[in-house]
């Protein structure tokens, strides 16, 4: 494999998982949406000092509400209480610090089915990147 085809493997992989930044260091872009029920996610730009989060509220009767959209960076990690249609939820806060990185309603890391399509895609930019040579 030429040094071309590695760097279009690495660029692209570090594209796709997530890891490039722009050049500009720019504000945080997460998805918003308040409890109401579809959750009709719209892109929004975050303050300096928020990250994206998802809050989940859980009532006494076990009813969910979820919210997504830009968290102070330090409310992340504390509990909270919020009144919603006349009903009492504990909240928790779930917080990534990527692009649009809360749309799931769990944030989780990177799974191995995410990379299972993203391996022949390196092998066509390998391809490619020899028939340049």
């Amino acid at each position: 494999m030429g040094t071309f085809s590695i760097f279009l493997c690495i660029l692209f992989l570090c594209g796709a998982l997530g890891l490039t930044t722009s050049p500009a260091q720019g504000r945080l872009h997460c998805y918003k949406c308040s409890f109401a029920k579809p959750c009709n996610p719209v892109p929004t730009e975050c303050q300096d000092d928020e990250i994206c989060g998802i809050s989940i509220g859980t009532s006494e009767w076990k009813e969910t509400i979820e919210r997504k959209g830009c968290l102070p960076r330090t409310q992340c990690l504390l509990p909270g209480r919020i009144s919603y249609w006349s009903r009492s939820y504990d909240l928790q806060h779930h917080c990534c610090e990527q692009d649009l990185c809360n749309t799931a309603t769990k944030l989780q890391g990177l799974s191995s089915p995410l990379l299972t399509p993203l391996l022949p895609l390196v092998a066509i930019f390998t391809w490619v990147g020899d028939l340049f040579h």
